[in-house]
């Protein structure tokens, strides 16, 4: 019989597949563990029960011996030993049985709370990726958002509730957001493109030692961590300049609704003045206007 170890290499062989994802890898791996843990429960009761028919079959032998003797024919001497073991056959087979009976039971709750196990830890690894999923977006908007010239001048200076970041450290947030958020390259494909962005996402995540921008992964993942901790990225502040903007739209905005509204209390003016005063001072031009 082949051992559980031997039937999981077995399964691996034969035509390579396709490198799997490191969330793909993770939940397969908890697949396995738990597929052999089940093969060396299931490998185990089939032993038991071959056990328990080797004993069967030898009390059934006993008990021709048994019947024989009874009816007076003659057995040898190892025959008459081993109708003498009969009893200790009958206790070994009721002692397996037993055994097989518990065993059975006992594998059962093991494997039920081993499945309740894998299921909290599969859980608890889902719940990692999301986090590793939500941290990568937050991420994504604040590079984003620092590309904007009125946001690096908050940073630079300490302003509008941003914290003081010196001109080298700056300069990294700004390689790397070009390096995470670049704009459409018809070079590549999208796929091509989206895979090399995400390579800066994971090596941010991980934190690596690796040199990115001129200093290394696990010093711009502490220096984004800073920038979200800070809560500018929560509400960030309009510039100045679009402001203006917006109240000189607003104030044009309100000039021209005045403006037409002058116009149109003027027009009503002379309109009312013209039917009041018009048939005394020009009472042919006031009726042919009536007529036509």
């Amino acid at each position: 019989m082949k051992s559980a170890k031997q039937q999981l290499n077995h399964s691996q062989c034969g035509e390579s597949q396709p490198p799997l994802s490191p969330l793909r890898s993770a939940l397969n791996s908890v697949v396995t563990s738990s597929q052999a843990y089940e093969t060396y429960i299931d490998n185990g009761l089939i032993c038991l029960k071959h056990k328990i028919r080797n004993i069967e079959k030898k009390k059934l032998k006993l008990e021709d011996y048994k019947d024989r003797l009874k009816n007076g024919e003659p057995l040898n001497s190892d025959q008459l030993e081993a109708v003498e073991k009969y009893e200790e056959v009958l206790h070994n087979l009721e002692f397996a049985k037993e055994l097989q009976k518990t065993f059975s039971g006992l594998s059962q709750d093991l494997l039920k709370a081993q499945k309740k196990a894998q299921r909290r830890e599969h859980m608890l690894k889902l719940e990692a990726e999301k986090k590793k999923l939500r941290t990568i977006f937050q991420v994504q908007y604040v590079l984003q958002n620092f590309t904007q010239e009125h946001v690096q001048e908050d940073f630079k200076g300490g302003l509008n509730g941003a914290v003081y970041l010196p001109s080298r450290e700056l300069d990294y947030l700004i390689k790397f957001s070009k390096l995470t958020c670049p704009e459409r390259n018809e070079s590549l494909s999208i796929e091509d493109q989206m895979e090399q962005s995400s390579l800066y996402f994971w090596d941010l995540l991980e934190g690596s030692e690796k040199a990115v921008v001129g200093t290394t992964y696990k010093h711009m993942k502490d220096l984004l961590s800073k920038l979200l901790t800070s809560g500018y990225f929560e509400s960030i502040p309009v510039p100045r300049n679009n402001i203006i903007k917006q109240k000189e739209e607003l104030d044009e905005e309100i000039r021209g609704k005045s403006e037409k509204k002058q116009l149109l209390q003027t027009e009503s003016v002379k309109e009312s003045a013209f039917y009041m005063i018009g048939p005394k001072l020009y009472p042919d031009l006031f009726f042919s206007e009536i007529r036509s």
